[in-house]
């Protein structure tokens, strides 16, 4: 009996966005953000690596604007008409946080409670990282089970794509800020056998020019 083949699962962050450039703060969902031209750009060349590596027949994004945008823009390209907006990908609320915190100097007992779980410490009134696992575990399944045998890109968040990695690795929970990615750099995913392999890790070769 012939093998079943691989299912090739492509993950990305969006382009660069309005919100990208507020690095003094915690900004999270920000769900007005808008892409930026440098982050059309980076869809464009990410859509011209896809396309000399085969067919991608399925391109499922979370569904804020930015996302979405990223999304059709790499599939207009790709000849993928259709981009499912999927809720569950939604990125972590940073709840009261959001344009607000500032990324330096946190309280002594926040920053330690931060430190101490950085999985499940759950920002004020805004999602923790085993909140974001337990929705996006499930709709990922879904969409793999529905595409078994294709090859699908995911147009994601970088936290988004921090509780996803824990979902399909279960790398030790301290280790989630460790998984850094760049806007619109690839990671790849095989899934073949009931196990989920990683190929490559937030490769922004095509990005460099």
């Amino acid at each position: 009996m012939a093998s079943e083949s691989p299912t090739r699962l492509l993950i990305t962050r969006h382009g660069l966005s309005e919100h990208n450039l507020r690095t003094d703060v915690y900004m999270g969902r920000s769900p007005e953000a808008q892409l930026l031209p440098a982050g059309r750009e980076q869809a464009r060349l990410l859509a011209a690596r896809l396309a000399r590596g085969g067919p991608v027949q399925r391109i499922v994004c979370s569904s804020l604007p930015r996302t979405l945008e990223t999304g059709r823009v790499i599939g207009e390209v790709l000849g993928v008409a259709e981009v499912a907006g999927e809720e569950a990908f939604w990125e972590l609320s940073k709840g009261q946080w959001e344009g607000r915190m500032p990324r330096r100097n946190l309280p002594a007992d926040v920053q330690q409670a931060l430190d101490a779980d950085p999985f499940g410490f759950r920002y004020p009134g805004g999602d923790s990282y085993r909140d974001v696992a337990e929705r996006v575990g499930p709709a990922f399944e879904r969409w793999v089970a529905a595409s078994a045998g294709q090859t699908v890109l995911f147009v994601l968040h970088g936290d988004v794509m921090r509780a996803l990695l824990y979902h399909l690795l279960r790398f030790a929970r301290e280790k989630i800020g460790d998984f850094v990615t760049d806007p619109c750099a690839l990671t790849e995913v095989l899934h073949t056998g009931g196990r989920y392999h990683l190929v490559r890790f937030n490769d922004g070769s095509h990005l460099d020019g």
